[in-house]
């Protein structure tokens, strides 16, 4: 009997799945509702956001220092709830990296705001200094402090945020 509630719930949720980009936010009683972010990356993507660097160790155990931007400022910059508004409902909105290859990985929104985190998770367009090769580019994530690199996703080409259902 679980095993079929379980199923009709799971149905249900994704019957009432929201498609990317057209998320909304839950609004206080009488506000408009928030809608959340759909990127599609490009070259000036990242364009007077303030840059950073991270020296790390590949999977293949060579160092590599990338370049780019805070995930987390871009997405606020996008309108993505960050700081004092991230708070309610919005901590369990989560974001999508999608890449060219149909690779995703996702993260939850208070894990890239500067309010709630040290962590950083690196939306990269340079390596050593040059542009990513066309392998990992035009844009990479990078996770420095994850033991495993599943998560640092190239050939990034959009990024979601999704209000969690």
């Amino acid at each position: 009997m679980r095993q079929i509630l379980a199923a009709v719930a799971l149905i249900a949720l994704l019957f009432a799945w929201k498609s990317p980009g057209s998320a909304q936010a839950p609004a206080s009683p009488g506000a408009a509702p928030v809608t959340l972010p759909h990127l599609v990356l490009s070259a000036d993507s990242l364009d007077g956001l303030p840059r950073r660097s991270v020296t790390v160790s590949g999977e293949d155990g060579r160092s590599a220092t990338y370049s780019g931007v805070d995930l987390g400022v871009l997405l606020a910059k996008h309108g993505a709830p960050s700081a004092s508004t991230l708070r309610g409902s919005a901590l369990a909105d989560y974001v999508l990296v999608r890449a060219t290859d149909g690779y995703r990985a996702l993260f939850a929104l208070p894990e890239l705001d500067a309010t709630f985190t040290d962590k950083i998770v690196l939306l990269a367009d340079r390596r050593n200094g040059e542009p990513l090769p066309a392998a990992a580019g035009p844009f990479q994530v990078v996770v420095p402090d994850e033991k495993h690199h599943a998560r640092w996703i190239h050939s990034v080409t959009e990024i979601d945020v999704l209000a969690s259902p």
